[in-house]
């Protein structure tokens, strides 16, 4: 049972949905406590179940009927809030909300000892947080040895977290500040790195053999990558597209990459 037997209503001076709330929707307040707020049975479940500390869980009776024992198995120490629907309604973050939240620790900054002969995904200037989670969750489901973000879009932005489908609490990911240091460290390591380009002179990714592995390059969605930085790349490849047809979304192009790197290792 919840610890405070209470039905949380509309408008309760809860510092707990109070917390939620904010992380929710700040970035700022998120990487000042370096927490983070969840939605959805399925996400707040595989935090749990992936090692992520759980600070509190908040769900309605029908959620608490429908999933309170699992996720009194999966965080058997958290402590559990009811709320009603009306409080469910206000604080989700999306339309049909199920009635789960919580708020979770981030995990710790990582750093990827980078090594030859493993598929590495650097994401360049990514903004849209759907296009990030949607990435990560294809990283993983392709086996990726790990992912590596320059200057993109928060990571535990609510849509990245749902988009990832849990990914993001599983897959190593290492933030960086300079990409230039970075693409000298892999060639430092004997990494190649393949930047994506939309270019019919650059080699066609069909025809790259990724027998050794590498680190494959994904730039922002309106711009694509640098010219400085996709020059400064081991290789240059363009995925084939049609006459009239000059981009992709990234995700779905990070996809494809992927999925040639992967495959050819």
């Amino acid at each position: 049972m919840p610890d405070d037997s209470r039905v949380l209503q509309s408008g309760t001076n809860n510092q707990t949905v109070r917390n939620f709330a904010h992380l929710n929707s700040s970035r700022h307040y998120r990487d000042k406590l370096g927490l983070f707020a969840m939605e959805g049975s399925r996400l707040v479940l595989d935090a749990a179940q992936s090692g992520v500390k759980l600070h509190a869980i908040l769900l309605t009776e029908h959620a608490r009927q429908s999933v309170g024992e699992a996720l009194a198995k999966a965080a058997p120490n958290v402590r559990r809030l009811l709320i009603s629907d009306a409080l469910a309604k206000q604080i989700a973050d999306t339309e049909n909300a199920q009635g789960v939240f919580a708020i979770g620790e981030m995990r710790p900054e990582q750093a990827l000892a980078l090594m030859p002969g493993r598929c590495y995904l650097c994401l360049h200037s990514l903004q849209d947080p759907a296009n990030l989670g949607a990435i990560l969750r294809t990283a993983e489901a392709l086996g990726t040895d790990g992912v590596i973000l320059y200057h993109c879009v928060d990571l535990y932005n609510p849509k990245t977290l749902r988009s990832s489908m849990g990914a993001l609490f599983r897959l190593p990911v290492m933030r960086i500040g300079d990409d230039a240091a970075f693409l000298s460290e892999c060639a430092a390591s004997g990494i190649p790195t393949c930047a994506a380009v939309v270019d019919r002179d650059a080699e066609l990714l069909g025809q790259f053999v990724f027998s050794a592995g590498g680190c494959v390059l994904i730039g922002n969605e309106g711009n694509g990558l640098p010219r400085a930085v996709s020059d400064a790349c081991a290789h240059r490849l363009t995925i084939p597209m049609g006459e009239a047809s000059n981009s992709l979304n990234a995700a779905m192009a990070a996809g494809i990459f992927l999925w040639e790197m992967c495959r050819g290792h």
